[in-house]
């Protein structure tokens, strides 16, 4: 899995692109054989006015799925980074998780359903 980290609006430093890489790669860590591609962007978005101001969108790309994007506001730019963090372990654990049917239908009888052990 490629964690590509982008700043928009401040300088990234190495403990800020580490802390990213490590907070998603755990998140992802269940899924990551699914999950091809992360680009984590890290805005600031009120510039100097202050208030909840850092965000931080991450957006999945998952193989037979497309995108799945999660995005977290926060005052402080690490708290922001593991609320999306969060967030999109939850978002790519429920895409693949949907991609594996409980039950399917029998081909001889349409309708009827048969259960997997």
């Amino acid at each position: 899995m490629l964690i590509d980290t982008r700043s928009m609006g401040f300088t990234l430093t190495d403990a800020i692109r580490r802390h990213v890489e490590s907070r998603v790669a755990s998140a992802l860590a269940p899924v990551a054989r699914s999950v091809t591609t992360v680009v984590a962007r890290l805005d600031d978005v009120n510039a100097h006015r202050g208030g909840a101001d850092k965000r931080c969108r991450l957006v999945a790309l998952v193989r037979r799925h497309g995108a799945v994007v999660a995005e977290a506001t926060n005052a402080d730019l690490y708290a922001a980074v593991d609320g999306a963090a969060g967030r999109i372990h939850r978002a790519v654990s429920r895409v693949v998780k949907r991609s594996v049917p409980r039950e399917r239908k029998n081909p001889q009888r349409p309708g009827a359903f048969l259960l997997l052990s």
